[in-house]
C-alpha cells in the first residue's frame, strides 16, 4: 500500500504524518466549534453525507447535527477530549477514537456525560471533514 494520495486529491502534504497532524488540528477545531455552537465552522468540518449514530442509537445527518446547535437544542458548557487513538486507514482517511467529557443542556435538560466517540475523517475539497461518527456512553 502506498502512502501517496490519489492524483485527484489536491493536498500538498500527503504523508502519513501530515494526515494524522491534519486530523489532530481538525479535532481541535471541531471541539471548539461544538463548544461554542459555531455552526459555520461545524458546517465546514462535517461532510455533507455525514452519518452520525448518537449514544441513543439514532441516526443523525449533517443537517440534524447543525440544527441542534443552530436552534440551541444542544448547548455545551464544557467539552474535553482525551484518550485519543488515531489510525490512518488509507491516504486521506483517518479513524479517531477518543473520550469526550461533556456537560451542558440538551433539549432544555442539564446533562453531564462521559462518552466514547469514533470518527472517520476524510480529506475532501482541500480540507478534513467528518464522514462518519458514533458515540456511546462510558459506564
Amino acid at each position: 500500500m502506498s502512502d501517496k494520495a490519489p492524483a485527484d486529491d489536491d493536498r500538498t502534504g500527503d504523508s502519513r504524518a501530515d494526515d494524522l497532524a491534519g486530523v489532530e488540528t481538525a479535532e481541535r477545531r471541531l471541539r471548539d466549534a461544538a463548544l461554542h455552537g459555531d455552526v459555520a465552522a461545524l458546517d465546514e468540518l462535517l461532510a455533507d453525507d455525514l452519518i452520525f449514530v448518537d449514544q441513543t442509537g439514532q441516526f443523525l445527518s449533517k443537517e440534524d447535527d447543525l440544527a441542534m446547535h443552530r436552534t440551541g437544542a444542544l448547548k455545551l458548557g464544557a467539552l474535553r477530549f482525551s484518550d485519543y487513538r488515531l489510525r490512518l486507514l488509507s491516504p486521506g482517511v483517518v479513524l479517531v477514537v477518543l473520550r469526550a467529557d461533556a456537560s451542558g443542556r440538551a433539549a432544555g435538560e442539564p446533562f453531564d456525560a462521559a462518552l466514547r466517540f469514533s470518527r472517520v475523517w476524510r480529506f475532501e475539497a482541500g480540507r478534513w471533514r467528518v464522514a462518519s461518527a458514533h458515540s456511546t456512553f462510558i459506564a
